[in-house]
């Protein structure tokens, strides 16, 4: 891969792991064998690297999003959004998008003494809309008063992409029931003309 250019980053070496104890399957995903002969550790990370042979960190592969073939990396837009004075965290993730693949959604804990207002929102798109790309931008800001946390208190992003989804699934099960109700009294009207 030439310097410059994003890729996973992985690893070998003789102080690199040997496997994963009692974890096939998990052990064959990460360590795999390349055409040089050398077990490589996939670590999962995106990054580039340099002419000196220094990496630079991008993001998680798994937590990238892409939008309209962009890759928009979630910590990238964090990093931005938590710089901002009336923001104490923030946290995006992809929503399933039938047009771009997937699109920007970002939750944000204002500041303490900080009302999380419509305004506040708007003031949050504008100043994104300096700060970040275009095809970064989230299509929504949604406030929260706290994050679901994992147990090593970082914040659980999985539990907010599954709330997301479970959100788009209802919408689309109540669509879908108040079309089947207008077909059947479309139907049911169409009948009592037919007996007049």
């Amino acid at each position: 891969m030439p310097y410059g250019e994003e890729g996973e980053i992985v690893l070998a070496g003789p102080t690199v792991m040997h496997s994963y104890l009692d974890m096939p399957e998990e052990t064959a995903q990460t360590k795999r064998l390349h055409r040089d002969g050398l077990e490589w550790i996939h670590t999962g990370d995106l990054g580039t690297m340099d002419e000196e042979g220094y990496i630079y960190f991008r993001g998680r592969a798994k937590r990238m999003i892409i939008s309209s073939g962009y890759n928009i990396y979630p910590a990238h837009l964090e990093n931005i959004f938590d710089a901002h004075e009336k923001v104490q965290m923030s946290c995006c993730i992809g929503v399933p998008d039938d047009y771009r693949m997937q699109k920007v959604k970002m939750f944000v804990m204002p500041a303490a003494g900080v009302e999380p207002d419509e305004e506040l929102k708007e003031e949050l798109m504008e100043y994104g809309r300096k700060n970040i790309a275009r095809y970064s931008m989230p299509y929504e800001i949604e406030f929260r008063e706290e994050f679901p946390k994992t147990l090593v208190g970082k914040v659980a992003y999985r539990v907010l992409e599954e709330e997301e989804l479970a959100k788009i699934e209802a919408a689309k099960a109540e669509a879908a029931k108040a079309e089947a109700e207008a077909l059947e009294a479309e139907a049911e009207a169409a009948e009592a003309l037919n007996e007049e």
